[in-house]
């Protein structure tokens, strides 16, 4: 009371405590509603992490079975034992996305699930995480993988940058769609090209097939080829690894699809 009274007498009262208050309670404020922004930003980063993250579990499995069976029933080319067949894939396919996600949800799970029954270790190396998933995909029963006569694989390591668990995820599921984009669009395909390597300071992931291009009138599906989630997916990918995604039309036929990344870490690699 005292204090009070003589800040009162001396002048100071109106001036200066106001001051002070306000601007106290101005960065109480101010802090709090940074905090709570933060949190609020955090959580629907997860949110839409999940959702990205269920969503390509589905295109990259559920869905692509279901794209095979619509292109072999169109062509009237699967009978009713292989749709009931393709059809309990299916199903399983669906169920598997539900403990898929519960894992990613409950735990930090350093796995990624390709199919319906393999499961990888991504701290294994990432070369060898990636024939694992081309030795699954060309089992699947897609037309045009039956055409394949040829294959050329070459798996080196590509470990150089360090790659975090996301980024091998994302190589997983970027060869994954790419080859799954053979055997459902590449018809006539007679050679398959699968390379993952490093040279000259580049990290290389190219799959070449001399099927139908994108860019060829004679092929229905081409807008599917060039572009959708797969494509969305890549591109997201290019950016967080600082290198550059392709996929172009070979002559006189063929498509390439390429993701190519630097072994030196750009300047601002930790933003990505």
């Amino acid at each position: 009371m005292a204090l009070s009274y003589l800040l009162l007498i001396w002048g100071w009262w109106i001036p200066v405590v106001p001051a002070w208050f306000v601007l106290t309670v101005n960065g109480v404020s101010i802090n709090a509603f940074y905090l709570y922004h933060q949190t609020l930003k955090s959580r629907i980063n997860e949110r839409q992490y999940m959702i990205d993250y269920t969503f390509d579990i589905i295109h990259n499995g559920p869905l692509q079975t279901l794209a095979r069976i619509l292109s072999c029933t169109q062509d009237q080319d699967l009978s009713d034992e292989q749709l009931r067949s393709q059809l309990e894939q299916l199903n399983q396919e669906l169920r598997a996305v539900y403990e898929s996600v519960r894992r990613e949800t409950l735990t930090q799970d350093s796995s990624i699930h390709i199919g319906i029954d393999l499961d990888l270790d991504l701290e294994q190396p990432t070369h060898e995480i990636l024939y694992e998933v081309y030795s699954n995909t060309l089992a699947l029963n897609f037309p045009c993988f039956e055409t394949i006569q040829v294959k050329i694989i070459t798996f080196d390591p590509i470990d150089s940058p360090p790659l975090s668990i996301e980024q091998k995820r994302g190589l997983c599921r970027f060869m994954e769609e790419a080859l799954c984009n053979v055997g459902k669009y590449a018809k006539g395909v007679t050679r398959l090209k699968v390379t993952c390597t490093q040279t000259e300071g580049i990290n290389i992931i190219r799959i070449q097939d001399n099927g139908l291009g994108i860019s060829s009138p004679s092929q229905p599906n081409k807008s599917k080829r060039s572009g959708g989630r797969g494509t969305k997916q890549a591109r997201a990918l290019a950016r967080q690894l600082g290198g550059r995604f392709k996929r172009s039309f070979l002559s006189p036929k063929g498509t390439v699809c390429e993701l190519t990344w630097s072994v030196k870490k750009g300047r601002f690699w930790f933003l990505n």
